[in-house]
Order: C-alpha cells, then sequence, then structure tokens
C-alpha cells in the first residue's frame, strides 16, 4: 500500500510524493522533477546534487590507488614544473640579450607650421615623454623630446612659408632616433648636408627652398652626426652618403612606406595649399544617395559656381544622367573609389595602418573601376584626383594611387579648426549637428581661407539641405576676396602642388589612354 500524506504547502491536498533531500510530502503542485528525482525547489536540488558530488568524492578518495598511478602522477608534475621554468628562463635570457636593439612602438605624433612674433616656427603635439625627429621638405631640422604632456616647440630653425613637415622618426628607445644635429649657419643659400647612417636606415637630409616669393632666409647646414658613428670629414665613404645636387624642385621624395608592394613615390599630404594666391577649393563626395544632388547642381548654376566633385563607382553607375550633367556644367569630377571601403585600421586604433585585406591590387581595382564606369557615362577622363573614402588614407595608398596617374586630395585643418562641413550628420540631437545658417558661419571662421579645400556632399537626408545657406558662403567669399575655384584651379597656381598635379596628369594620360 503506497504511502501518503497531505502536502506539507496545501493541508488540504493528499500528498504521495517526498523531497528527496528534506522529506516534506508533495502534491503534484509543489514537485520539481530533475534527474528522475522529486525535490520540493531549487534549493533542495541543489543541496542533493553537491551533497552527491561530495559523497562520490571521498568514496573515491578512499579506495587504493595503484601505485604505478602515483609514479606516473608525481612524474607528470616533475616534467610540467621543468617545462615552465626552462620557458621562463629562455624568455628571460632572450630580453636580456636583445634589450640593447629592442624597439618600442612608435608613438603618435603631428607637427604644425604656425607663426609666432613674424617667424615660422613648428609645434609637435604627440605621446608624452616621446623622442621626435622632425624633417621640413626632407631635411633633418631637429630632434627632440616631448614634454609630459605630449608637446614641443622648435623655433630657432629657418622654414619656408611652405614647407611640408612629417616626423621620420619616433621612439622611446634613445638609440632608434639620432642624437640632436649640430646646426651651423652658413652664408650660402645652397644647403649640403651628410650623415653617417646607423644599421637601422636613418632618412636622408634633402633641400627645398621657400616656394613664397618672400626674400630667402639664411640657410642652415644640417649635419645629423651620430654618437656611435662618428664622422670627422664629409668625405664620401660607404658609409657615408651625400645630399643629391639637383634642385629639391626637380626631386620628389619617396615613400618611406613599407611592405612588399611599397610605391616608389609617394606624395606628401595635401589638405591647405599655402601659395596659391587668395583662392579656395569647394569639393563635394558623392557615394550611396543622390537625395537632393539635382537641386544642389541647380544651386551651382544659379551661382555660376564650379566645383570639384569626388564620386564612387557605384554611385556613377547608378546616377549616370547626374554624373553627364555635372560634367557638361564644367565641375570637374575626381575619383572616390568603387564601392567606398575602409581602407586603414583608424576606425579601430585611431591609426591608419593599411588594413590586412587591402592589397594594391585591390585598391588599384578600385580606383580602375570607377575610371571605366566615368568613361562608359560621360566619354570623358576623371581628373588625375581622389579622395580616401572616411579620410583614411597613407603614404602606402598615396603612392600606389600615383601610379595610376592619381593624387589624394584631403579637405584642410588647420589649428584645430577644419573644412569639413559635417553636413552628413542628420541628428538634431548630436553635438556636431549644425543647421544650414551655423554650418556655413563655422567654415568661415577657419583661420585661413586662402588655400583651404572645403568638403560638403552631393546627398543629404535632412530635411532642409545643409547647402541652403551656400549663396551666403559664396557671396561672403567673394565679399573677402577669395576665388572659389576648382582643385585643378587651385594646384595649378601653386608652385609647390603644381608639379605633382603635372606628375598625376602625366602618369593618368599613360594608364588610361584615350
Amino acid at each position: 500500500m503506497r504511502a501518503t500524506s497531505h502536502c506539507a504547502n496545501h493541508p488540504s491536498r493528499h500528498a504521495g510524493l517526498r523531497c528527496r533531500s528534506c522529506g516534506k510530502w508533495l502534491c503534484d503542485r509543489c514537485t520539481t522533477t530533475f534527474q528522475g528525482r522529486v525535490f520540493c525547489g531549487y534549493k533542495c536540488r541543489t543541496h542533493d546534487l553537491v551533497s552527491g558530488i561530495t559523497t562520490r568524492t571521498i568514496a573515491a578518495a578512499r579506495k587504493p590507488v595503484p601505485a604505478i598511478w602515483v609514479v606516473l602522477a608525481i612524474g607528470l608534475a616533475i616534467l610540467v614544473a621543468g617545462s615552465s621554468i626552462t620557458v621562463l628562463a629562455l624568455r628571460l635570457l632572450s630580453i636580456n640579450q636583445d634589450s640593447a636593439t629592442a624597439r618600442a612602438p612608435l608613438p603618435y605624433a603631428v607637427a604644425e607650421l604656425v607663426r609666432r612674433n613674424d617667424t615660422l616656427g613648428v609645434q609637435i603635439q604627440g605621446s608624452p615623454d616621446a623622442r621626435v625627429l622632425l624633417m621640413a621638405d626632407g631635411a633633418p631640422v631637429r630632434v627632440l623630446t616631448l614634454d609630459s604632456k605630449g608637446r614641443g616647440m622648435v623655433e630657432d630653425a629657418d622654414f619656408a612659408e611652405g614647407a611640408q613637415l612629417e616626423i621620420a622618426a619616433l621612439a622611446e628607445d634613445p638609440e632608434i632616433v639620432p642624437p640632436l644635429p649640430t646646426l651651423t649657419p652658413t652664408a650660402t643659400h645652397t644647403p649640403t648636408a651628410s650623415f653617417s647612417p646607423t644599421p637601422s636606415s636613418t632618412p636622408q637630409p634633402t633641400s627645398k627652398p621657400p616656394a613664397s616669393p618672400s626674400p630667402t632666409p639664411t640657410k642652415i647646414v644640417p649635419t645629423l652626426t651620430p654618437t656611435a658613428q662618428p664622422v670627422e670629414t664629409p668625405t664620401p665613404s660607404p658609409r657615408t652618403r651625400r645630399v643629391p645636387t639637383e634642385p629639391a624642385e626637380q626631386r620628389l621624395p619617396s615613400s618611406t612606406a613599407r611592405g612588399g608592394d611599397k610605391p616608389t613615390i609617394s606624395p606628401p599630404v595635401l589638405h591647405l595649399v599655402t601659395d596659391a594666391g587668395a583662392r579656395i577649393a569647394v569639393t563635394f563626395d558623392g557615394n550611396a544617395s543622390s537625395n537632393g544632388t539635382s537641386e544642389l547642381l541647380d544651386l551651382l548654376h544659379e551661382l555660376d559656381l564650379e566645383i570639384t566633385l569626388f564620386v564612387t563607382g557605384g554611385f556613377v553607375e547608378r546616377y549616370p544622367t547626374l554624373v553627364r550633367r555635372a560634367v557638361l556644367e564644367g565641375h570637374e569630377v575626381g575619383n572616390h573609389t568603387f564601392s567606398h571601403p575602409h581602407l586603414t585600421t583608424y576606425a579601430d586604433n585611431r591609426r591608419h595602418a593599411l588594413l590586412p585585406r587591402v592589397t594594391k591590387k585591390s585598391f588599384q581595382e578600385q580606383l580602375r573601376r570607377t575610371e571605366i564606369a566615368f568613361r562608359e557615362a560621360t566619354g570623358r577622363p576623371m581628373a588625375p584626383l581622389w579622395r580616401a573614402p572616411f579620410g583614411e588614407e597613407n603614404s602606402i595608398l598615396r603612392g600606389w594611387a600615383l601610379e595610376l596617374g592619381y593624387l589624394h586630395i584631403r579637405w584642410s585643418s588647420l589649428k584645430g579648426a577644419s573644412l569639413d562641413s559635417l553636413d552628413w550628420i542628420a541628428d538634431e540631437h548630436s553635438k556636431l549637428y549644425r543647421d544650414s545658417e551655423k554650418m556655413i558661419d563655422r567654415l568661415l571662421r577657419f583661420p585661413r581661407l586662402e588655400g583651404g579645400i572645403v568638403l560638403m556632399h552631393l546627398a543629404t537626408e535632412r530635411s532642409e539641405p545643409p547647402w541652403s545657406d551656400l549663396p551666403r558662403f559664396v557671396k561672403e567669399l567673394r565679399k573677402r576676396d577669395v576665388q572659389p575655384v576648382k582643385v585643378s584651379e587651385l594646384l595649378e597656381e601653386s608652385k609647390t602642388w603644381n608639379k605633382w598635379l603635372e606628375r598625376a596628369r602625366e602618369r593618368h594620360d599613360e594608364v588610361f589612354p584615350e
């Protein structure tokens, strides 16, 4: 006969089951079944599970263990401990042996040409306490250590108005960067320099006269002499190289990019043209949408304004009529790749390192396909200009593009300000959102409109187009005697950039003959 009682939770109901853990009588409503066993709840089920594991563990521990298993366990423990100690010792030995040549990750730094007290200087911002080698027009100028806030300033050196600045060496290890070069004034205006390179490649100094027509300042002869390899005389030797004697205007700097397909020539960053007079380039990018593009072309026609467009191959294939209209109305069209892909790791780590999937072949195919689509739509070649999607570019990409005849065009930025209109931001709740009036006011406050390059977009998701206040922008520019022009017209007026434009045109005609 089956035993029954009353449920512990419902006294009016008969119970025929008991909790395995606490022994309470339970009705059908109060039972929980786990692995064929009845429990009153989660607590008792957990308690029974833990008790079972403990009981089985104790029972297994009480059983006699064969001697062979004890010997094997002790041997395995000795083997694992010995291997760990050996690996640790080898690692420490490797660190000690390679500490003299270990290379720290390169910190981030940027250099900006500023004017103080009627003299030009260079302000550097980067990683705190980093050692940087400043280059101006390819020639080494100064090695200095940034302060704890990552700031540095070079004032006691000669700089041309349009000097191209770059950080040629960055490291926290003092052995990576040569010591401070000895600067010796000279009466001649033709600079020469020599240095003895260390086993790691040291940048070769170059020279370049000022691009502006201002009086030529007295040049300085930088002699970069590392302490480990002293140079007694500038006579040529297997470990000493001289700067070529050809003028700087006839020599273009080679790329410093590393990799299997590094380009032989890489243009510097082009974002502000300082020697083109009172001119400014207005540019528009086009990719996925054409919402409002037709109205924008109507407005440009009313303003009698010819601008530069950078469009993707996908845009050309989707909207060939709009592209043909833009060309017939005198606008210049540059390459914006075919599918607008990400090219560098900037979105992940704020560094412009090539993404693993980006190769020379895949990148150049993006530019080729866009050129072909544009010629099929218009019957004309594209301008020898390109702009990287999302502004993601580096010296490798600029060099690869120049091999096809394209010169990279960025938008202008200076002293924390930018000529990026941010018109693509359609969310009115965003901190970066500006309506058309405030957007134009922000552009007009840019520190140097002369030689600037404005970035806007052909399409918009806003209810009111961001370019609705563009007529006021053009009127104010002309009131200030700043002429809005196409990018190619801006570069043609620059002695610094015209040679790069001509190089791109010649190569473009060779790669894409009509």
